[in-house]
């Protein structure tokens, strides 16, 4: 009886090394994407940079403990950061707790009875909040409140 392990062995050999070869080569790669992955920062959304030109970041706001997220962001061809919030008359959401989160102190300028405006600084950011109350069946209070920002760096002309 004769085998021909001979030549069935070597031709094995050499598949078996190049499949541990390619092995190698795609674990590598993994663990090269996976480090590019984890050690890179993350870049800001396109949400999150219209809130940090508007200096409404989260992170920019530390000591408040909490954020608002806008329904609406984008900056407008001059440069204005727009932002929109919804806010509810309740107490995890209120205007008072808006503007105390975001340490918003200005005197307020009535320009309707559901319309108010507050005008401020931040840093290098020059900051309108305009707040449109939707006025509640019952007296005294509001279902709703819609809270539109902009603001624009004084650098700017």
């Amino acid at each position: 009886m004769t085998t021909r392990t001979g030549r069935t062995t070597s031709r094995r050999r050499r598949w078996l090394v190049w499949f541990l070869a390619l092995c190698v080569v795609w674990t590598l790669g993994v663990i090269a994407w996976a480090a590019v992955a984890l050690l890179t920062a993350a870049g800001d959304g396109p949400q999150e940079a219209v809130e940090r030109k508007a200096g409404m970041h989260h992170d920019q706001h530390h000591p408040a403990g909490r954020y608002y997220i806008p329904t609406y962001a984008k900056v407008e061809k001059d440069g204005t950061a727009v932002l929109r919030y919804e806010v509810g008359d309740s107490q995890d959401s209120s205007v008072e707790d808006f503007l105390r989160t975001y340490d918003i102190t200005a005197e307020p300028k009535r320009l309707s009875p559901s319309k108010v405006t507050y005008s401020d600084r931040f840093g290098a950011v020059r900051r309108t909040f305009t707040i449109t109350y939707n006025p509640s069946p019952e007296s005294g209070g509001y279902d709703h409140a819609r809270i539109t920002v902009r603001a624009r760096g004084t650098d700017a002309s």
